[in-house]
């Protein structure tokens, strides 16, 4: 893993939108790997709460893939607070090679759109690096 690419990538994805707050990737037992915050945020979270947040969120998606037979793959999930809108999106290249990138948007955004339209294609595009 290359951490200099896994910045680059995050800053790639955080410009993809301006109602993006937060990006980070995590592996696959939920340490978070990377993270960047949009300019001049002041972020919701400590960096100690933003960490436990990773583990509890990969946390959940891993359980969800126990039903993964019967109703397909996470391709990505949002919870949507008062405060903010959360997102989570797999990218899992083999048993071993799991990440999760993390993002969280402004109230009131449109997290599906964007995900679909940026963000998924963005992932796609650099899957390679991932495995």
């Amino acid at each position: 893993m290359n951490d200099e690419y896994f910045n680059s990538f995050c800053q790639k994805v955080l410009v993809k939108d301006q109602s993006i707050r937060f990006v980070g990737i995590a592996d696959r037992l939920g340490h978070l790997i990377t993270t960047t915050y949009r300019k001049n945020l002041i972020p919701l979270m400590d960096k100690g709460e933003t960490e436990r947040y990773s583990v509890q969120t990969v946390l959940r998606a891993a359980m969800r893939e126990s039903f993964e037979e019967k109703i397909g793959k996470l391709v990505f999930s949002v919870g949507i607070y008062q405060k903010l809108i959360r997102a989570t999106i797999p990218i899992i290249a083999s048993r071993q090679n799991k990440f999760y990138v993390l993002l969280s948007f402004d109230v009131g955004s449109e997290p599906n759109s964007i995900i679909v339209n940026k963000i998924l294609p963005e992932i796609e595009k650099n899957k390679d690096y991932f495995l």
